[in-house]
């Protein structure tokens, strides 16, 4: 078959992609329409009427010639007119049998991913997708930085499939490369382990991070090649710029990474010299100043041990990864629990799966704890700097955190705000308020107005992690 481009040459597949740019599929190609429905509708729509074929095999890569997947992702825009990757990126089905028996280079992973034409459009409720608009077309071939964070990832998630614990999977496991569920239903589809006497796993795909997807975003919008009609002003320009220049990669050359060495135990052996240390004693050794400011003085450190001078760190961002402070009390107690965001009263009566709710997300990332422990006289910069850690909630506590979500959906249905679950309940998790002051209220689904109220972890929860993490050698 004739192709209006040529199947073996990266370059003639990109730029035929990018004939869509600042248009829609039914633009270009006046009969087209929804080749199928589900999530992956607009990518098949592409392929057959743009690209003039049809969905290959599950194994190869969709123009298996140049060895390129073509992958289409929306876009979401923000009030102020920015554009954000609206959803996590998902990839192939997993296969855990033959996966556990794959190499990293020879997985389905890496063999049908490795290089991925992406086609960002932007999203519209209720727009048919082929009318939806094309904002960036590119080529994505992974940094060596990136794909060594990758790489971890997905060893993280190797291990589990060789021993039999996929149905242990969690999408905090990782960083960049995740693996989210995969199916109509959660616990509809599942998939034989390799090893055959574990239970049978829920299906999951390979899925990139939404931050992850962000930060290549940005990339693209420096590039005027791979972008039509985003941000075409002088002054929006100069703001690509700018939010690029807030970030910059912690690690720059993978010279850094000792023999085996996963880029979260680099992280920990850079934090390692500083153990036992008061702020005042890094702030000496790292000749960095340090301000004594509350809400900030605990990234400040942070930023200072590694050596940082951008707000925002280029690795932390891709993973969203989620930054936590505690502070231990002289003698070791914990008297503040862990706050959330606020909880949108209106939303969460619309979310119908609990896998695409706000608060799944929220604690099913990849945590990063930062320990302090204060100092007697109140001394902000007195405080001693026990440890980090990284951290997953175990899934036995995800499922009591699925409970609170189904709980606080009730109540709110119920219109009673009085009665969640409270700290005195000791479960883990509880609701109070978050707020400026008791004006500061919100309209519920009822069209009253309450006060706003935000998800809490416990404090005897988190000093339990504390205590299992923190015993320094």
């Amino acid at each position: 078959m004739e192709y209006p481009y040529d199947v073996n040459s990266k370059d003639s597949i990109l730029e035929y992609g990018r004939l869509l740019l600042g248009k829609s599929l039914r633009d270009l190609h006046p009969q087209a329409i929804e080749y199928s429905t589900g999530k992956g509708r607009m990518g098949q729509s592409v392929e057959k009427y743009h690209f003039e074929y049809t969905p290959n095999s599950e194994s190869e890569p969709d123009f298996a010639e140049a060895g390129i997947e073509l992958k289409c992702t929306p876009l979401k825009e923000n009030a102020d007119g920015s554009m954000v990757s609206k959803e996590r990126l998902v990839l192939n089905i997993i296969d855990y049998v033959s996966e556990a028996q794959s190499s990293f280079e020879n997985s389905s992973f890496w063999h049908k991913n490795k290089l991925i034409l992406l086609m960002f459009y932007l999203h519209e409720t209720g727009v048919d997708v082929v009318d939806l608009i094309f904002k960036i077309v590119r080529l994505w071939d992974f940094p060596e930085i990136d794909k060594k964070i990758i790489r971890d990832d997905w060893n993280k998630l190797h291990e589990k499939m060789i021993n039999g614990h996929a149905h242990e999977i969690s999408e905090g496991d990782t960083l960049y490369l995740g693996a989210c569920t995969k199916g109509s239903k959660a616990g509809a589809e599942m998939r034989q382990q390799f090893i055959k006497d574990a239970p049978h796993a829920q299906q999951r795909a390979y899925s990139f991070k939404s931050k992850y997807l962000n930060t290549i975003i940005l990339d693209s919008l420096l590039h005027s090649e791979m972008y039509k009609d985003v941000f075409i002003s002088d002054k929006q320009r100069k703001k690509i710029q700018d939010e690029a220049n807030k970030m910059s990669s912690l690690v720059k050359s993978l010279d850094e990474f000792k023999e085996e060495e996963t880029f979260e135990q680099l992280v920990e052996r850079k934090f390692a010299p500083y153990y036992g240390k008061n702020i005042y004693e890094i702030e000496s050794l790292t000749c960095s100043p340090i301000p004594n400011k509350a809400k900030s003085i605990s990234n400040n450190v942070v930023h200072a041990i590694l050596g940082v001078k951008t707000p925002k760190i280029r690795e932390f961002e891709n993973a969203n990864l989620q930054q936590k402070t505690i502070r231990l009390e002289p003698n070791g107690t914990l008297k503040e629990s862990m706050s959330f965001s606020q909880i949108n009263y209106k939303g969460i009566v619309c979310e119908q799966e609990w896998e695409d709710s706000v608060w799944y997300e929220t604690i099913t990332q990849r945590f990063l704890f930062i320990v302090f422990r204060k100092s007697a006289d109140g001394d902000d910069k007195k405080a001693v700097f026990e440890k980090i850690f990284f951290w997953t909630m175990p899934r036995k506590d995800i499922e009591m955190a699925q409970e609170f979500w189904k709980d606080i959906k009730t109540k709110i249905q119920e219109d009673d705000y009085s009665n969640f679950w409270k700290l005195a309940d000791h479960k883990i998790f509880h609701v109070r308020p978050k707020a400026r002051d008791s004006s500061d209220k919100v309209e519920t689904p009822s069209g009253r107005l309450e006060k706003k109220k935000a998800y809490w972890l416990n404090a005897d929860y988190i000093l339990s992690i504390v205590d299992a993490n923190c015993k320094r050698i």
